[in-house]
């Protein structure tokens, strides 16, 4: 027998932020790589990236209430757990290692088997769900985490769910996912208007219109938003951001889906980031490697990732401290510079694809 790959199983095939961070990892072991994951983006890269992919049928990426929902979802992680068994008989891995809650949820459903690393991409919360996620996570042979902030809420005490248990953190390995800092060269500080990229789905978590009430109380500043609404959401929601910006005269223009965030952010003079529970924040760390400071909310990933001069925090929700936050990069002329020392000095995708290796079991 030749050697045994590594399995990683997701449950989506969108190519979010988690899944770029799977790929960042796995095309960097140094090791062979089966995928189990749905046909679709993170499919096609994968096969692009030359990993061999095991495709699955799509599943409701969608969390809904009722009954008729939950089952849905039962099936879909049912059929994940079959399909991850299969590709393991076929290609008898030396370790399998289930990317999110869903996939690790699925790898509860497995009997034996080779070695699991349960990978945490999300915040977790409470309610019987997540009371699955960390009993099914426990039962994993390696934990892992993609910020200290997910680790702590995975390590919630069951008794005590506001606390995490310092121990069971601990345990957790935290990936602090980097990027390739060969391929996001520092763009020069653009001349012209004072442009901030917002960059995230229009949706309601990511707090959006968070960012039309800044620019509101910022008026030297335009808005850029790179994104769109998620297939299958009401629409309403985006509909409004764009009613509401037509009150701003013009200083707000809609992206849409951005593939390739650089010429965006060689554009902008900082990432506007709205969100007040982000589990980490690729894109932060993106827009630190082209030179760019970042202003966003003192909670979760973000807390781990700007710093250094590299742009400012404020107290979540708080548009006025977010529109101080904005002025004062706006005014730093220091701020570019820290931005790309901050990324090299910590979010280096070599040192994060090493601290995977490390967490295998």
């Amino acid at each position: 027998m030749g050697v045994r790959p590594l399995l990683f199983v997701s449950y989506s095939g969108v190519l979010g932020g988690a899944e770029r961070i799977l790929l960042d990892g796995a095309t960097r072991l140094g090791e062979p790589v089966v995928l189990v994951c749905p046909d679709g983006p993170l499919a096609a890269q994968a096969h692009a990236a030359g990993l061999l992919v095991e495709p699955t049928p799509p599943r409701p990426l969608r969390l809904r209430a009722g009954p008729a929902a939950a089952a849905r979802h039962a099936a879909g992680l049912a059929g994940l757990a079959r399909d991850t068994a299969r590709a393991s008989r076929r290609h008898a891995p030396r370790a399998v290692i289930a990317w999110g809650a869903r996939a690790i949820l699925a790898s509860a459903l497995r009997r034996g088997g080779p070695p699991l690393l349960a990978v945490h991409n999300d915040l977790i919360g409470g309610g019987p769900v997540a009371a699955a996620v960390r009993r099914t996570t426990a039962r994993a042979d390696r934990v892992a985490a993609l910020s200290h902030a997910i680790a702590a809420d995975v390590a919630r005490a069951p008794a005590r769910p506001r606390e995490p248990d310092p121990a069971r953190a601990g345990e957790i390995a935290v990936l602090h996912p980097g990027v390739d800092l060969d391929a996001w060269h520092p763009a020069p500080v653009p001349d012209g208007p004072s442009v901030a990229l917002v960059l995230g789905a229009l949706v309601p978590w990511k707090r959006p219109e968070l960012a039309l009430e800044v620019a509101a109380r910022v008026p030297r500043l335009r808005l850029e938003l790179a994104g769109e609404a998620i297939p299958g959401d009401d629409p309403a929601y985006a509909h409004g951001l764009r009613r509401r910006a037509e009150a701003l005269g013009g200083r707000v223009r809609f992206l849409g889906r951005v593939e390739d965030p650089r010429p965006a952010l060689a554009r902008a003079r900082l990432l506007l980031h709205c969100a007040d529970a982000e589990p980490y924040g690729l894109a932060l760390v993106e827009a630190l490697a082209a030179a760019r400071p970042v202003v966003a909310p003192a909670a979760g990933g973000p807390l781990e990732i700007v710093g250094d001069g590299a742009g400012r925090l404020y107290p979540p929700g708080d548009a006025g401290a977010a529109a101080g936050a904005v002025e004062a990069v706006l005014d730093d002329d220091a701020a570019a510079a820290a931005a790309r020392a901050r990324a090299e000095a910590c979010f280096d995708v070599r040192d994060s694809a090493r601290r995977l290796r490390e967490a295998l079991p």
